[in-house]
């Protein structure tokens, strides 16, 4: 591997924070003295400010990825099958929006005496009841565990 690709591999993995100190002194002390590629001038004084001990100044920016002209037209692309998917399914105007309502006790049933109740009307506040009486079980079963705990 050539000494720029080897570059190029540390600065992925000090941008990922992954590196050694002797790796990053390595990187510091590279930028500092190599014939930097002008695409490098952001991360040799990203290094430049790091090797100085981050003094109380701005930070250079981390430097942006360039786009390449493929994932340009990828995305724009994108973008435009998704604004054609949003114009196909959007209501066309002549249809009313329709309201969807949950019921979250729909299909509870409550048996008392042999006898099945499965109207929700009837039966929503024996269904609430029942859960406050869980939440105290269960607040009751906590206590205990926390007092075993500290007494075991």
């Amino acid at each position: 591997m050539d000494k720029l690709h080897y570059i190029e591999s540390l600065v992925e993995k000090f941008l990922e924070g992954r590196t050694t100190n002797t790796e990053e002194r390595e990187l510091y002390e590279w930028f500092a003295t190599a014939d930097v590629p002008e695409e490098w001038s952001d991360l040799k004084a990203m290094f430049a400010w790091y090797a100085a001990g981050m003094p109380e100044q701005k930070a250079p920016a981390k430097p942006k990825p360039r786009m390449t002209l493929h994932r340009k037209w990828w995305i724009a692309a994108a973008t435009a099958a998704c604004a054609a998917i949003v114009v196909v399914l959007l209501p066309n105007g002549k249809t009313e929006p329709q309201m969807h309502t949950y019921n979250i006790y729909e299909g509870s049933y409550i048996v008392e005496a042999g006898v099945r109740y499965d109207d929700i009307e009837v039966i929503e506040d024996d269904i609430e009841d029942l859960f406050a009486r869980a939440e105290l079980i269960e607040l009751e079963a906590n206590e205990l565990i926390a007092w075993a705990d500290t007494n075991f």
